[in-house]
């Protein structure tokens, strides 16, 4: 959907005034399938390579594991300064717990 202005005689050299342009995109992605399997005594998935392209990293990046809603997990790389963020968060957590158990009640 674009809009654009018209030309007005307070404005006789014709520059626009306004001029929107509203995009809308859809992204249907495919669910990627993997297994999770025994690595030592630990337990992973392997990667297929559309998942590190979609994510866009290679191999030996750090991606951070945070839990949603509906016993679901989102998987995203990691930014700089991610880390410093988390640990803010957690230390807001652990400062205002019992503020945040009661909210949740």
């Amino acid at each position: 959907m674009v809009y654009n202005a018209k030309r007005s005689r307070s404005d006789p050299a014709g520059v626009l005034r306004a001029c929107k342009t509203v995009i809308i995109t859809y992204v249907i992605t495919m669910p990627i399938k993997t297994k999770i399997r025994k690595i030592g005594n630990s337990y992973g998935i392997v990667l297929p390579k559309e998942a590190l392209q979609a994510l866009k990293v290679e191999e030996g990046a750090t991606v951070y594991l945070t839990e949603a809603p509906n016993n679901t997990l989102n998987m995203n790389p990691e930014k700089p300064g991610f880390d410093e963020k988390i640990r803010l968060a957690e230390g807001l957590m652990k400062r205002y717990r019992n503020t945040f158990r009661e909210l949740a009640k």
